[in-house]
């Protein structure tokens, strides 16, 4: 028989979203080690909220304490207990499928055998990231309307924000004339330019701005700009009437058929089913 409980073996992960908190104490029936050689099909992000906890085992174990994050990619080994001579291990946890466009944010400074980690935060930090751990397990359990979406949009707000801690981020503000073409694709989504274009408002060279963009952001200029023309298409979805033929001109896509596309593969869904599944 199934098990439906994820804190205990055999749970089938079999979902894009899943969070909780696994109170670990001394004795107790969750006092036991997680061993998943293989890994899993999604990813893993935790947060420790009590207690110490003991990752991997022998020259390559490490031990997480209050506000220590970690990532657990899917081809990372899970192997990770309460510390032994520790009490207890309180961890909050969220296991997601990403998303294309997140690939950017899932790789953090600091990795020990596959598995990223970050600590060393100050408390106000510690505080804000566990409170997305916690409005993520509240809102993904509730029956609220766009519940599967607000989950989702706060799971990306906690990604965004333990990248931008991460030391190689941080102090880095964005090249400005990456921004002056961020904000040109913004106020222009409907129109249909090109790289030349952008590169002739920021005064670069296609090549240096197709570059420039790509070091500073982490994705290609076509690829952030798509991103922001499928999110308006989403909120025109929810909140208009309009064909779907007529969004997708509306935010810049004149071949229908392209439009489908481009939004399947950003939202896993087509823009009509993506408009049943939030009615």
């Amino acid at each position: 028989m199934q098990n439906n409980d994820p804190l205990k073996p055999g749970y089938n992960f079999d979902a894009h979203l899943v969070a909780g908190l696994t109170p670990i104490i001394e004795g107790d029936e969750l006092d036991f080690v997680i061993d998943r050689p293989n890994g899993m099909k999604g990813f893993i992000i935790n947060i420790t909220s009590q207690g110490e906890g003991t990752i991997f085992h022998d020259n390559e174990a490490f031990d997480v304490k209050s506000g220590d994050l970690l990532l657990f990619p899917p081809s990372a080994t899970h192997f990770y207990h309460r510390k032994k001579d520790n009490a207890s291990w309180f961890h909050r946890w969220v296991y997601f499928r990403p998303r294309a466009f997140w690939n950017n944010w899932l790789c953090w400074h600091e990795q020990h055998n596959g598995v990223y980690l970050t600590k060393g935060l100050d408390s106000s930090t510690i505080s804000q990231i566990e409170r997305l751990f916690i409005d993520i397990e509240y809102i993904s359990k509730s029956d609220i309307p766009y519940r599967d979406d607000l989950a989702i949009n706060l799971l990306e707000q906690l990604l965004i924000r333990c990248k931008s801690i991460q030391p190689d981020v941080v102090s880095k503000p964005l090249d400005p004339r990456v921004i002056e073409a961020m904000n040109y694709m913004t106020q222009n989504l409907n129109q249909n330019f090109t790289l030349e274009d952008i590169a002739h408002f920021t005064c670069l060279s296609a090549s240096r701005l197709g570059h420039l963009f790509r070091d500073e952001v982490g994705m290609t200029i076509t690829q952030w700009r798509d991103d922001q023309r499928i999110s308006r298409a989403k909120q025109l979805l929810v909140t208009t009437n309009y064909s779907v033929n007529h969004i997708g001109r509306l935010i810049g896509y004149t071949d229908p058929l392209y439009f489908s596309r481009v939004f399947k593969r950003k939202a896993g869904v087509s823009p009509k089913l993506y408009r049943e599944q939030i009615s």
